[in-house]
């Protein structure tokens, strides 16, 4: 789950290497700008689709039956690397996911170690030595402000975990379609947005009565309700595009003459 456009120098966090090195809050998230899409895990459904359509995309990872495994993102933009939650360096939406969250740190698999690994984003500017809280004390063991971000990563990886198994059941039941989204701007201009899969709500609804309770009693159900009300956010961001590229034409235009 290391998204370039996001982390660029990913570091596996040593407490030598990194003994004196301190971390800043995260203010500016123009770190984002390039992101039209990000990771969700399945916990997130309910907070995360008030904002953005949560869509379902393919891994490139194939299940033991030969099915394509897919993975759920809250769509951010419409065009690749335009993030439309972002206004200058503010967050401009009221949920922050947390693959965001947990930046500048991830984990991932280490050579020789059946565990993952803490890694650091060292090329962050708010991971310094001088500014910010220290990572380690003077024994090299993790202060309090880095013990909370391993204890977030650690419930992250393990709510991407249920994802996958959430992922895998509905993909078992064949409950996806391709779909695309077509939005015509107020300049007349045409956007498309295609590769993406959302649930086919007649196969949701022709599901045998003994699957529908079973998906409601585990929560499957709900999401997928979540996911699919969520949807009607695409239209939010064809409005912020919009927006945006009214601002900017207002910006090209020529300053009026002075006055005699």
């Amino acid at each position: 789950m290391i998204n370039s456009a996001l982390y660029r120098d990913p570091q596996l966090l040593d407490s030598n290497l990194h003994r004196h090195k301190k971390l800043q809050g995260i203010t500016d998230f123009s770190i984002t700008q390039g992101m039209h899409a990000v990771y969700l895990t399945a916990t997130e459904f309910p907070h995360a689709g008030l904002d953005f359509p949560i869509i379902f995309v393919n891994t490139g990872e194939r299940l033991a039956d030969g099915k394509a495994m897919i993975s759920p993102v809250a769509l951010l933009g419409l065009v690749a690397n335009e993030n439309l939650q972002l206004n200058g360096a503010r967050w401009d939406a009221r949920y922050l996911p947390a693959f965001i969250r947990r930046f500048p740190f991830l984990t991932a698999g280490v050579q020789g170690s059946s565990s993952p690994g803490v890694f650091v984003d060292a090329a962050w500017s708010g991971f310094s030595d001088t500014e910010g809280d220290p990572l380690f004390d003077a024994e090299g063991k993790p202060t309090p402000k880095l013990a909370s971000a391993i204890e977030f990563l650690q419930r992250f990886d393990e709510e991407q975990q249920r994802t996958r198994m959430f992922c895998t059941r509905i993909v078992e039941l064949e409950l996806l379609k391709e779909m695309q989204a077509d939005a015509t701007l107020p300049s007349g201009e045409s956007l498309k947005v295609e590769g993406f899969l959302t649930v086919d709500e007649a196969k949701l609804a022709a599901l045998p009565d003994a699957v529908a309770l079973e998906l409601h009693r585990n929560g499957i159900l709900m999401l997928l309700h979540a996911h699919l009300m969520s949807l009607v956010n695409v239209r939010h961001l064809v409005e912020r595009k919009a927006l945006r590229l009214a601002a900017a034409a207002s910006a090209a235009q020529p300053a009026p003459p002075a006055g005699p």
